[in-house]
C-alpha cells in the first residue's frame, strides 16, 4: 500500500524562489478564481520582500504560499493561499508560524490582514491565533464583497 502523497510528510517552509512563481499563480488561480492576482504582482512582492514570501512544501510539491510586507505601523499579510488538495493538512498553519518567527526576529509587533467577511473558515484560524477583528471595509473586494480588517498585537516574548 502507498501512503498518500497529500497527506504524508512534514511541511517545509521556506522563501520564494523565482522558480516557484508558475506553482504559486496555480495555487492563487485556484484559491481565488476570477480574482486571482496576476503572476506580475508576485514578482513585484518578491522583489519588494523577499524574507517573508515564503511557500510551503509538503513532499516535493509547493502546497501554498504566503505575502507579507513590513512598514513602520508593523506587518501585513497581503496574501496567504493553500491548493485546495492540500487544505486541512497544516500548510496554512506552518506558513503563518513561519512568518511569525520572521516578524519576531526582525522586531515587529503588530501583524495586520483583511479577510472576506463571508470567509468562514478562514475567520475560525485567524480567531485561533488571537487575531481580533478591528473594523468593518465596505466593499474591499468590490461591489457588496466587504471584508473584516484583523489585527494581532505581541507585547509578551511568545510573539
Amino acid at each position: 500500500m502507498v501512503a498518500n502523497p497529500l497527506s504524508a510528510g512534514r511541511i517545509d517552509v521556506r522563501p520564494f524562489d523565482r522558480r516557484n512563481l508558475d506553482r504559486v499563480v496555480e495555487i492563487e488561480r485556484a484559491s481565488f478564481g476570477k480574482d486571482a492576482w496576476p503572476a506580475e504582482w508576485f514578482v513585484d512582492y518578491w522583489r519588494a520582500s523577499p524574507e517573508l514570501f515564503l511557500v510551503a512544501r509538503q513532499g516535493r510539491r509547493i502546497a501554498g504560499y504566503s505575502i507579507t510586507r513590513t512598514s513602520w505601523r508593523g506587518a501585513e499579510l497581503e496574501s496567504i493561499a493553500v491548493d485546495p488538495r492540500y487544505r486541512g493538512r497544516g500548510v496554512a498553519q506552518a506558513l503563518l508560524d513561519s512568518t511569525r518567527a520572521r516578524l519576531r526576529l526582525q522586531g515587529a509587533r503588530t501583524l495586520r490582514l483583511m479577510v472576506s467577511t463571508d470567509n468562514e473558515p478562514a475567520l475560525r484560524f485567524y480567531r485561533q491565533y488571537g487575531f481580533v477583528r478591528t473594523r468593518l471595509v465596505k466593499r474591499y473586494y468590490g461591489a457588496g464583497r466587504d471584508a473584516w480588517r484583523m489585527k494581532l498585537s505581541h507585547d509578551r516574548r511568545e510573539w
